[in-house]
């Protein structure tokens, strides 16, 4: 486009009709339960400096745990080395990873990561009359940064949960997804089998007292309920509670070229109501964690592990989490705690307007072929459709499972160790091209 009206020479009218359009058209709106733009937003002072900045735009979108400066230019006074290094200053003395510079003409996006201050992507603007194009732009790359998190969660103990999340977490891992597994339940078998929590040295005690001093010196590492209770203002660093996978093994020796990884904040005996104390929000301090801690660049997709219990434990967990996964026995105890864990999601749905909470389906987990699996599978799977609550990809009963967890390996290296179990292998990588697919058609629409 060669010629523009002089219009565009204001930074404000560029504002209205370019920048607030954009927002808006990719589904960022002004002020809602996810997303909010602060205009004229104050950068913090330097320290022993007089002078105090104001960036154009701060935008949050809790949803998707991302948020960016913008700052805006106009068509005579448009991007240049200037302005960058202006969105620089923002980017550092306000703690924020990504910034937009935006004219008339173009939209550069910029990283700034340990210490480094990247123009990552840019789009030429043809016609700023023509917004859509603009917003499409800006869709795509939110759609990269993007993580996912997925509570994996039921009221009854014992149906397979933890089995459930640390095979997903690898087979998404195995595809190159970086994830990250949040471990709530204060039995931490996630963080056992995954390596995180000592199991070889607790394995090899040779007394109770051995063990118990092992346990002991968790009390001084950083882990789950740590994470919870910090600040998460300036100076927090989130990867001081991430502890790596002993599952990473596996995916590199395994699976040769693939950029996965799995990382745990692991949970303990310490993962109690009573350690968080009396603060405000107390439900929601995991969910302001990950959204404040910058965590959503570094990992695609975050697994929670929850406990089977309704504690503000567990309630962190359903708040924190975008989607849910409902692992079930096909027995009559089981099937019934399918209930309240719908019940908790659809109040946080109801909460983010429809933003947070979706409900994947429901796993019907270790399955026989037996007449009362097959009639609890057939009545749950009538009273959720009605609800929209599809039946996944079912795990069936193996006591090649258990042979997996007790050796500490995910069921697909399992089963191409020692040939065993092959099926369920198979299964459990067919759920998480189900989840995958479905996830991907409720962004898509």
């Amino acid at each position: 486009m060669s010629q523009i009206s002089s219009e565009w020479n204001n930074e404000a009218y560029v504002s209205l009709h370019l920048v607030q359009k954009m927002l808006q058209m990719a589904g960022l709106p002004a002020k809602s339960g996810y997303s909010h733009w602060y205009p004229e937003f104050k950068i913090k002072k330097l320290r022993n400096c007089r002078k105090k900045w104001w960036v154009d735009f701060y935008i949050e979108d809790l949803n998707r745990y991302i948020n960016f400066l913008v700052e805006i230019k106009s068509a005579i006074a448009r991007i240049d080395d200037s302005a960058r290094y202006q969105l620089y200053t923002y980017l550092n003395y306000s703690n924020t990873r990504f910034g937009l510079l935006i004219d008339p003409f173009r939209l550069e996006v910029y990283e700034l990561t340990n210490g480094q201050f990247n123009l990552i992507t840019k789009h030429t603007i043809k016609d700023p009359t023509r917004v859509e194009p603009i917003a499409e732009f800006l869709r795509d790359f939110l759609f990269t940064i993007n993580m996912r998190t997925i509570s994996i969660h039921t009221s009854k103990g014992g149906v397979g949960k933890t089995t459930l999340v640390i095979n997903l977490a690898f087979e998404l891992a195995k595809q190159g997804n970086r994830v990250l597994v949040v471990d709530l339940d204060d039995q931490a078998n996630a963080s056992l089998v995954l390596g995180v929590n000592r199991a070889d040295e607790i394995d090899n005690a040779s007394s109770l007292e051995e063990v118990e001093q092992i346990l002991d010196e968790f009390a001084g590492r950083k882990e789950l309920i740590d994470f919870l209770k910090a600040d998460k203002g300036l100076g927090f660093n989130y990867m001081d509670y991430v502890y790596s996978s002993q599952f990473n093994k596996y995916i590199n020796y395994y699976i040769w070229g693939i950029n996965g990884k799995i990382d745990v904040i692991p949970g303990s005996y310490r993962t109690k109501d009573a350690e968080i104390g009396s603060r405000p929000y107390r439900q929601e301090l995991l969910n302001k964690g990950l959204q404040k801690s910058d965590i959503a660049k570094d990992y695609d997709y975050v697994i929670i592990d929850t406990p089977p219990s309704y504690t503000d434990i567990t309630w962190n967990g359903v708040c924190a989490a975008q989607y849910m996964v409902i692992p079930s026995q096909m027995e009559y105890l089981s099937a019934y705690g399918i209930n309240n864990p719908i019940k908790q999601v659809k109040e946080i749905e109801q909460n983010t307007e429809g933003k947070r909470g979706k409900i994947i389906g429901i796993v019907p987990f270790m399955t026989r072929g037996t007449n009362l699996n097959r009639t609890m599978k057939e009545l749950i799977k009538n009273r959720f459709e009605r609800q929209n609550i599809s039946m996944l990809q079912e795990i069936q009963h193996s006591t090649y499972v258990g042979e997996a967890l007790k050796a500490r390996q995910p069921m697909s290296v399992y089963a191409e160790k020692t040939g065993k179990g092959k099926n369920v292998a198979y299964q459990f990588i067919s759920l998480t091209q189900e989840i995958i697919r479905i996830i991907n058609t409720i962004e898509k629409n």
